[in-house]
């Protein structure tokens, strides 16, 4: 029995890749979405790219490691999947990183991740 799970939220059947370098975090959010929606999480850029020719993501759940890492910029990930909707996890509302992120078009979803608010969060973006 799934408790607190949306049937209708499920059987709409959503996309969504989960891309951050952090294994243990993409791990959590699919593990907390895995119920409602078709949720990937992947390790970069080009396995997404590649998972994403047969069936496109309807959103994008990205943390913030690669983004400070250098190894992705918004432009790409936008580039790279310009239908898609995009999430960034964050820790603080206020860093550099963040408003550039939400001028791109990310909506924002704070740590600590609780069940609850992923839910809510992800439902909203993808509504």
């Amino acid at each position: 029995m799934q408790i607190g799970v949306d049937s209708a939220l499920a059987v709409k059947n959503s996309r969504i890749f989960v891309l951050d370098t952090d294994e243990i975090g993409r791990m959590a959010l699919q593990f907390m979405l895995h119920d409602e929606y078709e949720t990937h999480e992947l390790a970069n850029l080009d396995a997404a790219v590649a998972k994403a020719r047969d069936w496109p993501p309807d959103l994008i759940i990205l943390g913030e490691a690669p983004l400070r890492d250098g190894a992705l910029t918004v432009e790409r990930v936008s580039q790279q999947f310009p239908q898609a909707r995009l999430l960034l996890v964050v820790g603080e509302a206020g860093s550099a990183l963040t408003q550039a992120t939400v001028s791109k078009g990310f909506a924002l979803l704070y740590t600590p991740l609780r069940l609850e608010n992923v839910r809510a969060t992800v439902a909203t973006v993808l509504q």
